[in-house]
Parts: structure tokens; C-alpha cells; sequence
């Protein structure tokens, strides 16, 4: 059973610096779950992600800003990060948290996805918990390799 923490270890940090995607849990007004995958940037201490105002994820943000997280391993998807916490919106008129994600995912100083309107937020997960798992899966032992135990 993965041990809850309050902040993201040292042994799986390298997870969020990767190319990672996460997926991410809100809470719909029906009270049904709503899963959706995201881009990631990791500050050293918070997690970060970006949508725009005419996405369901904001309305249910706005509504209750619970937020659940699943992050796997790019290289090994049995090592994964789950974070649970609170979400803090914030306009980002300037483009520049979307262009960083446009960096560090597509090599591209500009996102260029967006349609003329689109109104980006970016989400500062707040982390209350934490769970990390590695599962050897390669060497069959469940054992992580040492690397990750560090």
C-alpha cells in the first residue's frame, strides 16, 4: 500500500521534470467524475497545467476545486505519482505558462492550438497528498531499482 505524504519525494520528482502527462479528476455539478489527460509543469514545488474557460474541467474548478492526479512514469508506467490537493486558477492573458508548455512539449515557442477567443487559465495544484508507487515490472521482483529508492 503506497505511503500518503504531503509533498512529492525526492525518488519520483523526476517523473514531473519529464515529458510527463497526467491525468486529471474533477468533480462534475452531477457529482460524477470527470478524468482528462494534461500537459505538465512542475515549479519544484507545485504542479501546474493549462485549459481554456470554455473547457468543462474549468467549470468544475470554479465549482469546487478538488483535483486528483494521476502521473506516470514516461519510461515505466508501474512507477506513477497520484496527488491529491486544491486548485488555484489564474487568467493567463500573456499566453506565457501555455507557451512554456509549448516548449517543453512540442519544442515550439508558441502554442499554437488555440482558436481566436480562447481564454487560457492555468491550474496551480496545491498538494495535500501525495502516493507514490514503482513497480519493478521488467525484472518481474516488484522491486523498484535502486535509483528509485533514493
Amino acid at each position: 500500500m503506497p505511503k500518503l505524504l504531503r509533498e512529492i519525494p525526492a525518488s519520483h520528482v523526476d517523473i514531473l521534470e519529464a515529458k510527463c502527462f497526467g491525468h486529471v479528476a474533477t468533480l462534475r455539478p452531477d457529482g460524477m467524475i470527470s478524468n482528462h489527460p494534461v500537459c505538465l509543469v512542475w515549479d519544484g514545488v507545485k504542479v501546474r497545467f493549462s485549459f481554456t474557460k470554455s473547457r468543462k474541467e474549468y467549470r468544475n474548478l470554479q465549482a469546487d476545486d478538488r483535483v486528483a492526479l494521476s502521473i506516470p512514469d514516461p519510461q515505466n508506467i508501474w512507477r506513477y505519482i497520484e496527488i491529491r490537493g486544491r486548485v488555484t486558477l489564474e487568467d493567463d492573458q500573456d499566453r506565457r505558462f501555455i507557451d512554456s508548455i509549448a516548449k517543453k512539449y512540442m519544442g515550439q515557442d508558441k502554442y499554437p492550438f488555440d482558436r481566436p477567443g480562447d481564454e487560457r487559465v492555468t491550474a496551480t495544484v496545491h498538494v495535500e497528498q501525495a502516493s507514490v508507487v514503482s513497480v519493478h515490472a521488467d525484472a518481474g521482483d516488484g522491486k523498484p531499482p535502486e535509483k528509485w529508492t533514493k
